[in-house]
């Protein structure tokens, strides 16, 4: 099944993609006047791929697509915040289905929520496979424009979107959610504006999120706080952290009230910025302005302490989440872990992974690689290469991570011919090297001055299509240089 890589050509305020829409007539004429304002223009094809769901989700209760949404999790839960909706759902005109303030949409599940995969209608059923099989964009709103008109059609393409997110194909919500705004029997609402900006940001398109959010008003559609919410997260998710802070500072001067999500949000944005005391400070007013930190907020601070190289401070908020009476996550375990592994801290590292098996977490890949870090910078390759063993003894499947921390393990120490033989377990395990894979094994060679190893280890990077840059030119000569030449 093909997929389309698709691009959005239109204004900053979406104008080419409503052309025709300030014209609701429910005579056909009218509706392909409004088809005709479609300006999606494709890029290239690829294979459709959609990611597997990480957890499976609860059961959805009831068949009806409104107990659906009566039954999906809480705002809190969902990454969104609470929405006073109304409960009804009126028409516009009897072509015309108007779900109002969002009802439809806002409190949809987000993609690897904890409840079971859900059982699809047999129209949403048949609307997934229809939509599966198509090639392009065009052929997707051909097939949705075939949908015959009514209730039952909202039911099943609500469900339909669910399942999508669930699946994370986010290019077909897109789709969906486009042919929507672009002249479909269906009147879009702020919901349908929050999930568009959303795949948009998650499909790494922050520029499309952006205008999303502008074409809003066109619509008469006030943006909620889960808007701001959900277009910050398009801008960090997309390297833009000034314009995520910016909008940040905008949502307060607008009278609009930050709550937690918006502030872990954030606080994620200030921590790949690398400005701790920022988020410090952020941390601080949040908690005078009313908003407790949830154990998500906690893990982000820790994560954030640890970055900068502080794990005494990472440390005390992790003990103050005990007075706080919010219990730690494995993730927030494995954050800690992290914050000593910059230090090298192998024994604090040891205690702290001990105590999560004790408090009943099974450590994941990522525990594992937070371990195998400690070791790595505390200058023990052996014990690292136990925590690897024993990562795979327990039925975890180390990724090319774990191994790049091995390798670069051994290199420290200057154990070139263990770091060689990790990289080759790597590639027999069916992972790719990386850059950074490259350049570990590079500087273990010119650490010890191995220069025929270096300058053969360089022509077979040459030889795989990478270009050598600056950081290899660099290890030859050091490698040159160790060697006594």
């Amino acid at each position: 099944m093909a997929m389309a890589a698709l691009s959005c050509i239109r204004s900053p305020l979406g104008s080419d993609r409503t052309t025709g829409l300030n014209e609701k007539s429910s005579r056909s004429s009218d509706r392909n006047e409004e088809k005709g304002g479609r300006r999606l223009e494709i890029v290239a094809f690829s294979e459709r791929n959609p990611k597997p769901c990480v957890t499976p989700l609860r059961s959805w209760g009831s068949r009806s697509a409104f107990a659906i949404v009566q039954a999906a999790l809480k705002p809190e839960e969902t990454g969104s915040e609470p929405s006073r909706v109304s409960s009804r759902v009126s028409y516009k005109s009897p072509r015309r289905v108007a779900i109002r303030r969002g009802k439809g949409w806002v409190n949809m599940p987000e993609p690897g929520s904890e409840q079971a995969p859900p059982v699809l209608s047999p129209g949403a059923t048949d609307l997934m496979r229809t939509l599966m099989t198509q090639r392009s964009p065009q052929d997707v709103w051909n097939a949705l424009d075939a949908l015959p008109r009514g209730i039952d059609t909202w039911e099943d393409v609500m469900e339909t979107v669910a399942e999508l997110r669930r699946k994370r194909n986010w290019q077909s919500v897109i789709l969906v959610f486009e042919w929507i705004l672009q002249g479909s029997m269906f009147k879009p609402d702020v919901g349908c504006f929050n999930m568009l900006m959303d795949a948009y940001g998650k499909n790494k398109q922050w520029t499309e999120a952006e205008k999303t959010f502008y074409l809003m008003k066109k619509f008469q559609c006030v943006p909620t706080v889960t808007s701001f919410n959900v277009l910050m997260a398009a801008y960090s998710r997309g390297g833009r952290l000034d314009k995520a802070e910016d909008l940040f500072h905008e949502m307060k001067d607008t009278n609009y009230t930050p709550g937690l999500v918006t502030y872990n949000t954030y606080l994620e944005v200030l921590g790949k910025s690398g400005s701790w005391q920022q988020a410090e400070d952020v941390f601080q007013d949040m908690q005078k302005r009313g908003v407790l930190p949830a154990v998500n907020t906690f893990t982000i601070m820790i994560n954030i302490y640890g970055k900068a190289y502080y794990p005494d401070k990472a440390e005390h908020l992790f003990q103050s989440m005990r007075k706080a009476l919010c219990p730690p996550s494995l993730y927030t375990y494995t954050a800690l872990i992290n914050a000593h592994a910059r230090e090298g801290n192998c024994v604090r590292a040891e205690e702290i992974f001990a105590e999560l098996q004790a408090m009943g977490f099974k450590p994941d890949v990522y525990t594992y690689n937070a371990l195998l870090e400690a070791y790595s910078r505390g200058g023990h390759p052996a014990g690292a290469k136990e925590v690897f063993e024993t990562m795979t003894q327990a039925g975890v499947r180390a990724d090319y991570v774990s191994y790049n921390i091995l390798i670069d393990a051994f290199g420290r120490a200057g154990l070139t011919t263990e770091a060689q033989a990790v990289y080759k377990s790597m590639k027999e395990a069916g992972f790719k090297p990386t850059m950074k894979s490259h350049m570990l094994l590079l500087s273990s060679y010119a650490k010890v001055g191995r220069v025929t190893d270096a300058e053969n280890f360089v022509r077979e990077i040459e030889n795989s299509g990478v270009e050598p840059d600056t950081f290899m030119f660099n290890s030859l000569l050091s490698a040159y240089g160790n060697s006594g030449r």
